[in-house]
């Protein structure tokens, strides 16, 4: 069977809001470049609260990482900490799991959404302890019943022989094209004007505040957030793709499961993601496909045949029913990770600002950081009580330190797991 290079989204997914590239000027409040996830919830929140806005996007509305990454809603952070974390922050990032799912609720977004939440298998005593370690951070803030005993983990994944686990009730998956057309489409009803095929050609000081150029037209705007992550240009200014470690990832996604295979596979609806250094994760999207990935190695990730084919072995040792299953999509990815390994609000220069570096949970964080930027580019202080304002950091040598990294860690983790 021959893979398709691109998502299987967009077979599901409802069209994108009807946009048109920017011809002629434009005068707004704030400019807002790139819609994905966090510019379409920016500019949503910011034309809630009476302020004019712009989205603009160098393709279409979720070209980048918000449209092509494996669509699980993992609410689980490193950085969740309320000695560094503001209280009100500390309290949307705790919730962006909840948020996520009550954001397509109340907007109505046809994206299969599933909350079922996320289960974490321990492989091993070691991984027992580690997972029993999280679950205690996430049952005080109320996000997790019981730790699972190993029936308990079989009876929702479908797998014998886990130690035990524990489920992060927020947590969930869904279709990220579709979920980002929704959100681009609301933040377009509320008045934003949003304007694709439309890419950024420089950035200027003008008059106090700062002028966009693209390739038909201008807009003028007091304040301007950058909101394209790690797929910047050069337009964008060097000192945000400077602060970011770029990373690729990969997903494949399997042709749709029979009814039987179905039904032995993630019975309880939850994503799965086991406790192995070389984790295993994956979900089951609404059209009965198995969507699984991870960061692209020299061959696991970059050449379909052996990417699909090792996937297909982990599967089926997991699942003896999907011995043969045949894959139909490959596709790959940017991350962005930031210095602090934080998603991070930077201004670069007066009243010009970025918001990148999720680092693999952008579903659940752009919830909660897109609000913020939001909320900073209303008022500062207001923006401060939500998200630290980071100074931009300058990583040297930052694509070459991404390289090393995605192509080293799967290797050594593999090896780690065997000893």
């Amino acid at each position: 069977m021959t893979l398709i290079t691109d998502t299987p989204y967009a077979l599901s997914a409802p069209p994108a809001p009807a946009s048109e590239p920017l011809e002629g000027s434009l005068k707004v409040d704030v400019a807002l470049v790139g819609a994905g996830f966090s510019g379409a919830i920016a500019a949503l929140m910011l034309a809630r609260r009476g302020v004019s806005v712009a989205l603009i996007e160098a393709a279409e509305v979720g070209h980048g990482g918000s449209g092509r990454n494996h669509g699980q809603c993992i609410p689980v952070f490193g950085y969740l900490d309320d000695s560094v974390l503001p209280p009100e922050g500390f309290a949307l990032l705790r919730d962006s799991g909840q948020l996520v799912f009550e954001t397509i609720d109340e907007l109505g977004i046809a994206c299969e959404p599933v909350q079922k939440g996320w289960l974490n298998a321990a492989h091993d005593a070691t991984g027992l302890e580690r997972a029993r370690a999280a679950h205690a951070k996430y049952a005080r803030l109320g996000k997790a019943g019981a730790f699972l005993g190993p029936e308990e983990v079989e009876a929702l994944s479908g797998i014998p022989g886990y130690l035990g686990g524990w489920v992060h009730n927020d947590g969930g998956h869904l279709n990220p094209l579709a979920y980002v057309r929704g959100l681009a489409g609301a933040a377009q009803a509320a008045g934003a004007a949003l304007h694709v095929r439309t890419p950024l050609t420089a950035l200027s000081r003008q008059d106090g505040g700062w002028l966009l150029k693209t390739p038909c037209g201008d807009i003028t705007a007091r304040k301007v957030g950058l909101t394209v992550n790690a797929y910047g240009d050069a337009a964008i200014p060097a000192r945000l793709r400077q602060s970011l470690v770029p990373m690729r990832s990969y997903a494949v996604a399997s042709e749709p499961l029979t009814p039987d295979q179905r039904r032995a596979v993630l019975p309880g609806g939850v994503n799965f993601s086991d406790t192995r250094h070389d984790p295993m994760f994956f979900r089951v999207d609404g059209s009965g496909r198995i969507i699984t990935g991870g960061l692209v190695e020299l061959r696991r990730g970059r050449l379909g045949g052996p990417t699909v084919a090792q996937a297909g072995r982990r599967l089926a040792r997991l699942y003896p029913a999907l011995e043969g299953l045949a894959f139909t999509h490959h596709w790959s990815g940017i991350v962005g990770i930031s210095a602090r390994q934080r998603p991070a609000i930077f201004e670069l220069d007066d009243e010009l600002w970025a918001l990148a570096g999720y680092s693999g949970r952008g579903v659940p964080t752009t919830a909660a950081l897109g609000r913020a930027l939001a909320a900073t580019l209303v008022d500062k202080d207001e923006g401060a009580r939500l998200w630290p304002h980071d100074p931009p950091a300058r990583i040297p040598a930052a694509a070459l330190i991404g390289f090393g990294v995605q192509s080293l860690r799967g290797p050594l983790n593999k090896l780690r797991d065997r000893l």
